[in-house]
């Protein structure tokens, strides 16, 4: 588990890994920086990244324009949900609500990523089909260090502590960004954006 981790995080200067690491940062961002969505987001990440190693999901390019569809709408009912605004049901704006709804959105766009393997993934992703649970640590391990990011961006929020007006205005770009990102998937650019990163990652 320890050396998948450190392959996981020495492999965020391959650029590949952003598919996941940018659309779980703007999730964040639209949760506004709550701790709730942070925990449910790398704990997506962390679930997301073993059930793609175990291949129990064949993302066809239907599955993939509605799953965008789909965590577009999630993550705008999150940016509603944190809000501070009176007519946001509880149920919404629940921790638990924050938690599950992020941790959907990352455990979706993980079926995104085309993986650059090194080492320790090649051998999670060749194990895993075949013995998932035995391979589960080594792939969480991974997958923790994949999200190094997302962790960073959760303790800067704690550090920093933005002000509310602050807080609206970059929960409000992360969710127009990540409908716009969401909408190219829609389109039909996932493949190009897939393409242009593992390019930019030789």
């Amino acid at each position: 588990m320890i050396d998948a981790f450190v392959e996981g995080v020495r492999s965020l200067s391959q650029v590949c890994h952003l598919v996941i690491v940018v659309p779980v940062a703007l999730t964040i961002l639209a949760a506004r920086g709550r701790w709730q969505g942070a925990v449910g987001a790398i704990a997506g990440v962390v679930v997301g990244g073993w059930i793609f190693a175990a291949g129990w999901v064949d993302v066809t390019d239907a599955r993939l324009r509605v799953s965008a569809v789909a965590v577009a709408a999630v993550v705008a009912a999150l940016w509603f949900a944190t809000s501070e605004r009176p007519n946001v049901p509880e149920r919404l704006r629940s921790p638990w609500a924050i938690a599950a709804a992020s941790a959907g959105v990352a455990l979706i766009v993980t079926h995104w990523w085309r993986p650059c393997v090194g080492v320790e993934l090649g051998q999670i992703l060749t194990n895993t089909p075949s013995e998932p649970f035995r391979q589960l640590p080594a792939a969480a391990g991974f997958m923790l260090g994949v999200a190094i990011p997302v962790v960073l961006l959760s303790l800067a929020f704690v550090a920093v502590r933005p002000t509310p007006g602050a807080l609206t205005k970059v929960s409000l770009g992360g969710t127009i960004v990540f409908v716009l990102l969401a909408a190219s998937v829609v389109a039909g650019q996932h493949g190009e954006i897939v393409s242009r990163l593992f390019q930019w990652s030789q």
